[in-house]
């Protein structure tokens, strides 16, 4: 197995928080990163996220899925209303995310998957001219991943 390797930002002018990850993600690495936001000083409450999935191979059973969707919803107060933009590329990927969405039945939350960083943002955020500069912030969280 390849350890998981993951990086956030969070960027509150855009009511935004984006998350990169790197290598084989399983449920528990996955909940303590999650842990780990929602101590950040910025962390607040409505944040959309842009999460980064493609350079991911997920170790998670349908019943770890189940398990991370409990955990959201536990931490719904925490995390508000928001839209959550899964960017994938593998099959692997998109049925992890998949099955993820199927369960989330929850109307604080909108999922949608994307295979590019351009489509995800421009769902997530109201203001396209913000597009180009959340794609640098992008590269930059992936580059600091990669260390």
């Amino acid at each position: 197995m390849k350890s998981l390797k993951s990086s956030y930002k969070i960027i509150n002018e855009h009511n935004l928080i984006i998350e990169y990850h790197k290598g084989d993600i399983d449920l528990d690495s996955y909940i303590k990163f999650k842990k780990k936001t929602f101590t950040d000083k910025d962390f607040k409450t409505n944040l959309n996220y842009l999460i980064h999935f493609k350079d991911v191979t997920f170790f998670t059973p349908p019943e770890d899925i189940k398990k991370f969707v409990d955990f959201i919803i536990h931490n719904a107060p925490k995390l508000g209303k928001r839209k959550v933009a899964f960017i994938t590329s593998t099959p692997n990927q998109v049925v992890s995310t998949t099955i993820y969405k199927t369960m989330i039945t929850n109307d604080e939350q909108q999922v949608a998957i994307f295979s590019t960083n351009n489509n995800a943002l421009n769902w997530l955020t109201s203001n396209k001219l913000n597009t180009k500069e959340l794609i640098e912030i992008v590269k930059f969280i992936e580059k600091e991943t990669e260390r």
